[in-house]
């Protein structure tokens, strides 16, 4: 099952803008969110891969992002539904 996850902080308004777009485009059956000011491991996964902006947005498909990027959640539910139509 494809999986969109979004490493989010509490006071990030970018963070709230991707997770309102993901659900805009009906794609929460496939969201996990991390809150990094909960999860100190996942912060620190971030901090040694190199992130310093967020959130930060990996998908199944190997695609990855950091901030508000609309166009790459239109690109994640359009890849999505393709799967779905290939696999009727």
């Amino acid at each position: 099952m494809p999986e969109i996850t979004l490493y989010s902080k509490t006071v990030c308004q970018p963070c709230k803008a991707t997770k309102r777009k993901i659900a805009k485009e009906g794609m929460e059956p496939y969201l996990r969110e991390i809150n990094v000011d909960e999860d100190p491991a996942a912060r620190q996964f971030l901090i040694d891969s190199g992130y310093t902006e967020s959130p930060v947005v990996m998908t199944s498909f190997g695609d990855e992002w950091t901030g508000f990027r609309p166009d790459l959640v239109e690109a994640f539910r359009d890849r999505v539904k393709a799967e779905a139509g290939a696999a009727e």
